[in-house]
């Protein structure tokens, strides 16, 4: 016997966007969405090509504040918010970021809305225009009320879920002349995580959880050109290709023997795979002398549940 019910899955999207943004950039907001390009170590090279040797030393620390917001074609939207702090530690560096993020999953005509509270801890650098990024994630899933058509209500079941996650991502950023820079970047993430899947409108079943693996991995070319006063802003672009073990989570439900012997069912999860193309814009501009401000905008092509139009900014401020 089995039940198939079809859902777009928030650990693919969470590895990929909040998180890993976070921890490996500093200059946009979280879950890269959902590519992991290093902008830190891009815009490193157009620095340290033009710094006047006997001006001050960079500051040594910088707080960054981001919020932004995905939109799924026909389906929901994901908003997030982070704060960040990141220690330069000679041409690398230390981060800590807290993250919320809230999504809302679909399984046929039911909605679940989650809300996501993550710490992550991430470090990397550029050395000698080689640049590398890796970091470690943990929090919460808090599950929201269950709306179906006959109205909402609360889990029967868990009412929260642990979450893990780790990646990385290595590159080579290449000076082009003329202030520009070609950085090839490769990544890879893993998030473990789990859905919780609501019992059927009508019947007295208890809401279950199923385990949701997830690996994560890109290949991104970004161009960026850097300008101003001692070319400390930037605007670049993007192209990515992106790929998920787990796009499309699909239910299952077999007869299982349980422990007092009684034939009763079980559930677990059928993960299929997934992949698409991502294009993106970003710029950082310089405000004043310590506070920046980056923009970002993605788009996904190919995604099989749709594809997503991300948008973020962060404020940051070095001390």
């Amino acid at each position: 016997m089995k039940t198939p019910i079809v859902l777009s899955t928030l650990a693919p999207l969470l590895a990929l966007l909040p998180g890993a943004r976070a921890a490996a950039q500093d200059t946009t907001a979280p879950i890269q969405a959902p590519t992991t390009v290093s902008l830190d170590a891009a815009a490193q090279p157009a620095d340290a090509a033009t710094a006047d040797p006997a001006s001050p030393a960079p500051p040594l620390w910088t707080a960054a504040l981001s919020t932004g917001i995905s939109a799924r074609d026909s389906g929901p939207d994901g908003t997030w918010q982070t704060l960040n702090l990141t220690r330069r530690v000679g041409r690398g560096y230390v981060r800590g970021t807290v993250m919320r993020y809230h999504g809302t999953l679909l399984q046929s005509d039911v909605a679940l809305p989650s809300d996501y509270y993550v710490g992550t801890i991430g470090a990397g650098g550029n050395f000698d225009n080689w640049v590398i990024d890796g970091w470690a994630s943990y929090g919460r899933q808090v599950y929201g009320r269950i709306s179906t058509s006959a109205g909402s209500r609360a889990s029967t079941g868990s009412k929260a879920s642990d979450y893990y996650a780790a990646g990385g991502d290595f590159g080579r950023v290449v000076p082009l002349g003329g202030n520009f820079f070609l950085t090839p970047t490769i990544a890879a993430a893993f998030a473990q995580g789990k859905l919780l899947r609501p019992a059927p409108t009508g019947t007295t079943f208890t809401d279950l959880e199923t385990n949701e693996p997830t690996w994560s991995a890109n290949a991104a070319t970004r161009i960026d050109y850097a300008f101003g006063p001692q070319h400390s802003d930037y605007v670049g672009l993007s192209l990515s290709r992106n790929w998920t073990s787990n796009g499309i989570s699909m239910l299952r439900i077999r007869p299982e023997l349980q422990n007092d012997g009684a034939l009763g069912l079980g559930l677990f999860s059928k993960h299929y795979p997934d992949s698409w193309f991502e294009a993106g814009a970003s710029t950082s501009l310089k405000l004043r002398r310590d506070i920046y401000l980056d923009l970002f905008a993605t788009r996904s092509f190919g995604v099989s549940t749709g594809d997503i139009t991300t948008g973020g900014l962060s404020l940051r401020k070095s001390f």
